[in-house]
């Protein structure tokens, strides 16, 4: 005995075409967008000081507490030597918004630096991901690292020009006779380290040398001034270097041959440098050892 087939129920087009529009095809329906109220990451970011009391006894002279930045005076005051952290439940007994100052030597002195402490104080009041405000924390410690530790260099790349991926921070410093030497600095923020991938070629992983090379390529192909600089003054020539890598659509940028860097003046050297913080509640570093690139 066949199957016995079942009558296919009957297709109302005319609610169909009630209820969508016949030219469009586009539902009628109001599409209500969802607004959120608040800004800042939910909770207590783990990158922020490990203290949950303040202030702390002992506190650094350098630092000043401030126990709720949205009411209390001083907060993001004329100081141009100082960068500014804020940070939800600072003090887990107090206010959720609180924040504290610390002195830069130096940062008066270097305009783009204090931009760059500007966007981190931004990002740690407005970041929902607690990556990135570990990140905003590192980019000040390196910061802080380099104005405290190597005098007389400029910033010419920091956070308030660059997002997402590749090179941090780019400092400059002009010798006498107008030959420039290049500090390359990866921040990192508390706990965090260089990133690994065992699908990039040998070489290319972050702060590795090829590395590098292919980011001062990419800087100097979509117009990075700071890039540029360093390309043009060691006269790099690019090739490529990876076509293609495992048959994908990305190449990898080394030195082509007739790459005149040898022959130029000026260094380029780069450090890794990683949040810390310290028990008198001030932000410190741990740094690595200058390496050269070129």
């Amino acid at each position: 005995m066949g199957r016995v087939l079942r009558v296919r129920k009957k297709v109302d087009y005319h609610k169909v075409n009630h209820k969508y529009d016949k030219y469009t095809f586009k539902s009628q329906k109001v599409v209500k967008i969802k607004v959120h109220k608040y800004s800042g990451t939910v909770g207590r970011a783990s990158a922020a000081p490990p203290l949950t009391t303040w202030p702390p006894l002992g506190m650094h002279g350098g630092v000043t507490y401030f126990a709720d930045i949205t009411i209390g005076t001083g907060w993001r005051g004329a100081a141009i030597d100082t960068v500014w952290m804020p940070f939800k439940l600072l003090d887990i007994h107090g206010s959720q918004w609180q924040g504290i100052s610390q002195v830069v030597a130096g940062a008066d002195a270097d305009v783009m630096a204090r931009a760059h402490f500007d966007d981190v104080c931004h990002s740690l009041r407005t970041a929902y991901m607690s990556t990135r405000i570990t990140e905003a924390v590192g980019e000040a410690a390196a910061a802080m690292y380099v104005l405290e530790n190597h005098p007389g260099y400029q910033m010419t790349w920091g956070a308030h020009v660059h997002a997402g991926t590749g090179i941090d921070q780019i400092w400059q410093y002009t010798h006498g006779n107008g030959i420039r030497d290049y500090l390359i600095v990866e921040a990192k923020g508390p706990g965090a380290t260089l990133l690994f991938s065992p699908f990039l070629p040998t070489g290319y992983n972050q702060m590795d040398p090829g590395w590098v090379i292919n980011h001062l390529y990419s800087m100097s192909q979509n117009g990075h001034a700071a890039g540029q600089d360093i390309v043009a003054r060691k006269g790099l020539v690019f090739a490529v270097a990876h076509p293609n890598y495992n048959g994908g659509s990305k190449s990898y940028y080394g030195l082509h041959h007739s790459s005149a860097h040898a022959a130029r003046p000026g260094r380029v050297f780069g450090i890794v440098v990683t949040a810390q913080w310290r028990a008198d509640g001030s932000l410190g570093y741990n740094a690595t050892a200058p390496v050269r690139y070129l």
